[in-house]
This record gives C-alpha cells, sequence and structure tokens, in this order.
C-alpha cells in the first residue's frame, strides 16, 4: 500500500497557532494600533490568534495564492482600510490598524471574527 499523497487525499488537518508565538514587537504593534482606534483592549486576546493564524506574526507578508498581505493578511479591496493604504505594508501598527478596521467593520468584534475564523479557516 502507497503511503505517498495523491491529489484525492484530503488536505493536512489545519492546526492551531499559539499566539504567544507572535513576536514581542508585534504584540505591542497591536496594543498600540488598539489604542490609535479607540478599540477597547478587551479585543486583543482574539485579534492576536487571528494574527498567529493569518500570518505567524510576520509584517508585510505577501500570501502566494491571493493579493493577501500583512499581519491580518487583508485582500487587495480592503488595502484601504490601512491608514496609508498599500504604503503601510511593511509598518506593524499600520497593519494592525487596517486590520482592526476590517475586523470592526464586518464582524463588530473581534469574537465574532475568530469564532467565524475557526469555523470556515477564513475571515
Amino acid at each position: 500500500m502507497s503511503t505517498h499523497p495523491t491529489s484525492t487525499d484530503p488536505k493536512p488537518a489545519w492546526r492551531e497557532k499559539d499566539p504567544s508565538a507572535v513576536p514581542a514587537p508585534i504584540q505591542h504593534a497591536l496594543r498600540e494600533a488598539l489604542h490609535l482606534e479607540n478599540v477597547p483592549l478587551s479585543h486583543y486576546d482574539d485579534l492576536l490568534w487571528i494574527i498567529a493564524q493569518e500570518s505567524s506574526g510576520r509584517v508585510g507578508v505577501c500570501s502566494t495564492c491571493s493579493t493577501a498581505r500583512g499581519l491580518f493578511q487583508l485582500l487587495r479591496a480592503n488595502y484601504g482600510l490601512n491608514p496609508n493604504g498599500e504604503r503601510s505594508f511593511g509598518n506593524a501598527v499600520e497593519e494592525c490598524r487596517g486590520g482592526i478596521r476590517y475586523v470592526m467593520r464586518r464582524y463588530k468584534s473581534a469574537a465574532a471574527a475568530k469564532a467565524f475564523w475557526r469555523e470556515h479557516r477564513w475571515y
């Protein structure tokens, strides 16, 4: 019996990434962005969880299969949520601000965005 994957094999099971593995400077940037966006710190843990799943806390990271970029993996249609649009990529605080704006506008809370993400593996 072959142990090599075939095209009919299901995708590997998703494994949750530990938010504590997000680098400390990114965690600090998220706290600063919450303050700048006047969003309560109570959203911090869920937003950090989303960052961990989406980018592992890598600033400016680009998806290999879509237009998704940054800590929150915003799609091109949402780049304008960043304070300086596309120019914000590479700046952790600005990427966090764009991600917070996306989450709060679409889901009204980070907890709701996290719940959606867990169910669908995207948000």
